[in-house]
């Protein structure tokens, strides 16, 4: 019986963190900089490239067969790449940081999905800010949310996360609240002593 319990309580154990998800809420769209939608600040000294990714968390829907969305991103750094995800998928978003995306084939989904991988190299230690919103022109009029399309062509809107007390940001890299590298921060503490 000891070894029954002790079983089912690995097996839960291990459930949950294999879906854990920092976001609770159903079908919402945000950055982070890991690919289980865990961490959405973080420290970075300069000179170094992140992957940054855009990731759906957990939809009540398996299947998408598109996305859009925008983004703004506030800092001094150079993006140095850009794939988005799915089978085939055509961007007729028009410019940077707006991706209105079709794909090929429709996309599975998981309790976090991966859409769009940044790179983004960072110039200083200063704050970079990410917001995610609507792609324009959005698909779903007077709508400023990400959204995605489900089979039988059915446009969705898709909610953002914002973990970080602002409610216009969703991910910092040298942000408010994020406990600076070693680098980083013994630079600035020996600069106070020249």
């Amino acid at each position: 019986m000891k070894k029954l319990v002790i079983l089912v309580l690995a097996c839960l154990l291990l459930a949950n963190v294999a879906f854990a998800v920092v976001d609770p809420d159903t079908n919402s769209m945000g950055f982070y900089f890991d690919a289980n939608a865990d961490i959405f600040e973080l420290a970075s000294g300069p000179y170094i490239t992140v992957q940054v990714n855009v990731i759906l968390t957990n939809p009540d829907f398996g299947v998408l067969n598109g996305y859009e969305f925008g983004y703004n991103i506030v800092g001094n750094y150079m993006l140095s790449g850009t794939t988005l995800m799915g089978v085939g998928p055509i961007d007729v978003g028009g410019s940077l940081g707006n991706h209105i995306v079709g794909l090929g084939a429709p996309m599975p989904t998981t309790p976090a999905t991966i859409l769009c991988i940044l790179q983004v190299l960072l110039l200083d230690t200063n704050p970079v800010a990410f917001t995610l919103f609507g792609a324009v022109p959005s698909s779903i009029p007077g709508s400023n949310l990400p959204a995605v399309l489900l089979a039988g062509d059915v446009i969705t809107s898709i909610g953002t996360s914002s973990f970080v007390g602002d409610p216009l940001v969703n991910a910092y890299i040298n942000g408010t609240g994020v406990v600076a590298v070693e680098e980083v921060s013994w630079g600035q503490v020996k600069s106070v002593y020249r």
